[in-house]
C-alpha cells in the first residue's frame, strides 16, 4: 500500500468513525456496588466537611513551611486565610450565597477548626484574597495528589458555567453547531443564538479517567480566549498535579500537530481525533503522524482508548448536577475563584465516595511526610 492509499484509507476511516458508521465494540460497563455507593452517599455531608478541614489544614502547613513564619503586623490581628478558605468551599459545597454562608460558618466552626469569627463581608472579600487562593490552589494540589498512583490517562475538553439563569452552555452551544457547523469561534458564537456570551464563564478541564478527580481546572473570563489558547496552561498543570499520566485524550479541535507537539513534551501519547482532511505528513510533528499511524493500523484498540475521552462530558455534568445554580459573582476575578471552587469540591466528593468504592486511603500528609 502506498503513501497515497494509506491516506485515502486514513481519510474514509475518520469518515466513517465521525458518522457513526464505524463497528465499534464498546466496553463492557464497569460493575457499581451499590451497597458501598448507598454509605458513600450517607456519609457525603460528614465525610465532606472532615475532608475540607484536613486538606485546608494541609494545605496551610505546606505554605508556611516554604514561607516561613511571617511576623504580625500592626493593628487588629486579619482573619486566618485557612478559616476563609474552609468557609469558601464549604459555601461552594451547599451553594448557598455569603450571608447564608454566615451561618453556616456558625453551625460548623467546631468541625471544621475555624479559630475566629467573621461576618459576611470577610466572606465575600475572601474571593479575591490572594493568600486565600493560594490556599485553594494548594488543596487542588493536595486531592490529585491522592490518586496519583491510579491514574495514567487524562481527557481535556472545555465547558462553560452559566451567570445567569435564562442560560444553559449545552443547550446554547448545540444551537450554534446546529445552525451553523462552521460558525466563528470563541465569544461570537452567543451573538447567533440571542445570547451574550457574558452569560458564561469559560473553563478548561483535565480529568483523570479511572478516578474522574480533575487533574487542572483553567477558568477565564476572557471569551477572546479559546480553548486551545487555555491548552497549554491547562496541559501545564495536569502533568504536575498527575505525573505518572501517560496519554491525553480529546475531540478533534486538539488534532493538530502543535496541541500533539505539545502533549509530546509533556511525555504524553496523544489521542485526538483527527479531522476528516488529515494527511501523513509530519511536518516537524513525529507524534501527530504517530498517532494517526496508530489509528490506521488498529482503530478498534485506538478507539478504545480515545472514546474514554467521554469521561470529560461526565466530569461536566456532575458539575452541573451538584452546582445547578448560576455564578452569582460579578467581578472578574471572583468569577474565576467561584468557578474554580466547584472544580474543588467535585474533587473533594470524589474522594470520599473513592474511600468506599475503590477503598482508597485517604492521607493528606503522605507527600510532607515523605519530604
Amino acid at each position: 500500500m502506498d503513501s497515497s492509499q494509506r491516506v485515502e484509507l486514513l481519510q474514509k476511516l475518520i469518515g466513517q468513525i465521525r458518522e457513526g458508521e464505524f463497528p465499534y465494540v464498546e466496553r463492557p460497563k464497569k460493575p457499581i456496588n451499590w451497597s458501598k455507593y448507598d454509605t458513600a452517599q450517607c456519609r457525603q455531608i460528614v465525610d465532606v466537611i472532615n475532608t475540607i478541614r484536613q486538606s485546608v489544614d494541609e494545605a496551610a502547613i505546606r505554605i508556611a513551611t516554604v514561607r516561613g513564619a511571617v511576623p504580625p503586623g500592626p493593628g487588629r490581628p486579619p482573619n486566618h486565610p485557612a478559616d476563609i478558605a474552609k468557609v469558601l468551599l464549604l459555601q461552594s459545597f451547599f451553594g448557598v450565597p455569603n450571608r447564608p454562608a454566615e451561618g453556616l460558618l456558625i453551625l460548623f466552626s467546631d468541625r471544621l477548626g475555624i479559630r475566629s469569627d467573621f461576618s459576611y463581608k470577610t466572606i465575600e472579600r475572601g474571593y479575591d484574597h490572594n493568600a486565600v487562593n493560594e490556599i485553594l490552589d494548594e488543596v487542588f494540589s493536595l486531592t490529585n495528589e491522592q490518586v496519583q498512583d491510579l491514574e495514567t490517562a487524562l481527557s481535556v475538553d472545555g465547558s462553560g458555567a452559566s451567570t445567569s439563569n435564562k442560560q444553559n452552555y449545552a443547550v446554547d452551544r448545540r444551537k450554534q453547531r446546529t445552525k451553523d457547523s462552521g460558525g466563528p469561534q470563541n465569544g461570537e458564537w452567543a451573538k447567533n443564538i440571542g445570547c451574550d456570551s457574558r452569560d458564561y464563564q469559560y473553563h478548561l478541564a483535565a480529568i483523570g479517567i479511572r478516578c474522574k478527580l480533575f487533574a487542572a481546572y483553567t477558568s477565564t473570563s476572557n471569551h477572546h480566549v479559546g480553548e486551545l489558547g487555555l491548552y497549554p496552561t491547562t496541559l501545564e498543570a495536569a502533568v504536575r498535579n498527575q505525573p505518572n499520566a501517560e496519554t491525553i485524550l480529546g475531540d478533534g479541535l486538539f488534532a493538530g500537530r502543535p496541541a500533539c507537539n505539545l502533549a509530546h513534551e509533556y511525555g504524553l501519547k496523544p489521542f485526538f481525533l483527527p479531522r476528516r482532511n488529515a494527511t501523513l505528513r509530519s511536518k516537524g510533528s513525529p507524534s501527530w503522524i504517530q498517532m494517526n499511524m496508530n489509528l490506521l493500523r488498529n482503530p478498534q484498540q485506538w478507539l478504545s482508548t480515545y472514546h474514554m475521552r467521554s469521561i470529560s462530558e461526565t466530569g461536566f455534568s456532575m458539575l452541573v448536577r451538584a452546582f445547578p445554580q448560576p455564578l452569582r459573582k460579578r467581578l472578574e476575578s471572583r468569577k474565576v475563584t467561584e468557578d474554580f471552587l466547584r472544580g474543588i469540591c467535585h474533587n473533594i466528593k470524589r474522594l470520599c465516595y473513592l474511600r468506599y468504592l475503590e477503598d482508597l486511603h485517604i492521607d493528606f500528609r503522605r507527600g510532607r511526610v515523605a519530604e
